[in-house]
């Protein structure tokens, strides 16, 4: 794939769950962003191996974005 096809759409950061696991998280706008799990069901090789879900952006993490003097 040239350089030219592409379309960046943001970036992820790897995050720690409350139990311990590595998942990658990145806002896409103001109230929506991507979460990359690990499958936690994959029993064979042609199974994925992650997992991409869109989600909501929660009131606090929308907040949190703002510059401290607004």
């Amino acid at each position: 794939m040239a350089d030219s096809d592409k379309v960046r759409i943001g970036g992820l950061w790897r995050e720690e769950s409350k139990t311990g696991g590595a998942y990658l998280s990145g806002k896409l706008s103001a109230t929506s962003k991507l979460l990359v799990l690990p499958n936690g069901f994959k029993k064979t090789d042609k199974d994925p191996d992650y997992i991409v879900y869109l989600a909501p952006v929660r009131e606090r993490e929308q907040t949190s974005d703002k510059p401290s003097f607004l």
